[in-house]
């Protein structure tokens, strides 16, 4: 009898043609999605968790990002360093990413070494050894790592805006952590968190490329139908945070230009104006012709960069403006924002560049969609945030945003309290 215990099979159109993805769980509650693409000769082998700096505390806050340079230091088959190696010897590539929402892992390599795909990130999220002297080597990596956060002119700007923002969540943390809490970091601390939060009903694993089903089923059953000593931790979930003021902040350190961020709070991305969000987004600042570059970057010639775009969470959401500019031209530069805002919160955005804008997110989707870690992506990105319509129905969800809907979101979004937050230079 398989050890694989099937849901459901999805079959979605996409111009014309059919793309598969199957979905089903292995008996540890792990689940698979694979979608086959032939003629590429190549896998990406990806490993989705739930859990990021979400999932953290005050006390552990970066234990998410350690964790994820500390499984490439060690499993029970693999030595420290000897991963990267044998992964880029196979013609592979490898890295891994850690959020506030999710921490993920992934292999691409030729189709005739998949196997060591799963190998070798089936040893990292189920073997990882945790060895003492290794959690010591990496200590002062990462937080040499934080210290160049420190340098970064806007570091002090977006942490206070994450603080404004997401205040009273663990959203509002770094996900990089204190150096004083790296320091604390053991193996006891790490095996407390990877065991809970490493769980395999945290995990979503993806495969997309030129492998059968029958061949993923196998490699599936074999390397991650593995169990964990311990129940999966409690996930962190909450309501999104409500501003009842404007908030001003600006900080001063050694710069020639100012930096500009200016933020509004939106909603999650299970709310189903994410597309719309989206579209507005691209309309705002989609390449060298969108509106944003043409009115302050071209036009007033007024900023050296601009930007503004929905960023969703999991459990709460900001739609945010980011500008630099030199010190003269910042008067006139917020004035010019904030009428681009008010032009949009009254409802004068043209349709026509509402359609390119849709034109623009569908034509980058199918260019996406021709590569297998592309496509990886975009099913664990979905999968795990629980919003599967963004992959299985973007283009149809993208084509019926309508101009009325990018007028509601704008005048909904546009109206409510901000967070304002400046880098200037430092008065002589």
């Amino acid at each position: 009898m398989k050890n694989i215990l099937y849901i459901l099979i999805f079959t979605i159109i996409y111009g014309g043609s059919a793309l598969a993805v199957d979905i089903f769980k292995l008996q540890n509650g792990v689940t698979v999605a694979y979608k086959y693409m032939k003629d590429i000769k190549i896998v990406s082998v990806q490993l989705w968790m739930k859990t990021g700096s979400r999932n953290e505390y005050k006390d552990n806050n970066g234990i998410a990002h350690f964790l994820e340079h500390m499984v490439f230091k060690g499993t029970e088959k693999y030595k420290p360093s000897q991963i990267d190696e044998i992964v880029e010897s196979h013609g592979g590539l490898m890295n891994a990413a850690t959020s506030k929402d999710y921490t993920f892992y992934y292999i691409t390599i030729p189709s005739k070494n998949a196997e060591l795909a799963f190998d070798v990130i089936s040893e990292m999220v189920f073997k990882a050894k945790f060895l003492p002297d290794e959690i010591e080597k990496e200590k002062p990596v990462v937080i040499q790592e934080i210290r160049r956060k420190y340098d970064s002119p806007t570091y002090d700007m977006w942490v206070a805006l994450s603080n404004y923002l997401y205040k009273g969540t663990t959203y509002s943390m770094e996900v990089i952590g204190t150096e004083e809490n790296i320091e604390s970091f053991n193996q006891n601390t790490l095996f407390d968190y990877y065991n809970h939060f490493y769980h395999p009903k945290n995990m979503t694993l993806v495969v997309v490329g030129d492998i059968s089903k029958d061949k993923v089923e196998k490699l599936a059953n074999r390397y991650f139908n593995l169990r964990k000593p311990v129940k999966a931790g409690k996930q962190k979930t909450f309501n999104p945070v409500k501003l009842d003021r404007n908030i001003e902040k600006d900080f001063y350190k050694k710069v020639s230009q100012v930096y500009m961020a200016l933020s509004f709070k939106a909603f999650p991305l299970t709310d189903k104006r994410i597309y719309a969000a989206e579209v507005l987004t691209e309309v705002l600042s989609g390449g060298e012709f969108s509106l944003l570059n043409q009115r302050l970057k071209y036009e007033k010639q007024l900023v050296t960069s601009v930007y503004g775009g929905y960023m969703g969470l999991k459990y709460d959401g900001s739609f945010t403006f980011y500008l630099t500019c030199l010190p003269d031209k910042l008067e006139e530069s917020e004035k010019e924002l904030w009428n681009v805002i008010n032009d949009l919160k009254n409802g004068k955005i043209f349709e026509k560049d509402v359609d390119k804008a849709k034109k623009r997110l569908v034509a980058q989707l199918l260019f996406q969609r021709e590569k297998a870690s592309s496509e990886a992506n975009d099913i664990g990105y979905s999968f795990t945030h629980e919003i599967k319509d963004y992959y299985l129905d973007y283009e149809k969800n993208i084509e019926s945003v309508s101009i009325d809907d990018i007028r509601s979101l704008a005048k909904d979004l546009f109206s409510k309290h901000f967070v304002k937050v400046r880098t200037l230079p430092e008065e002589k």
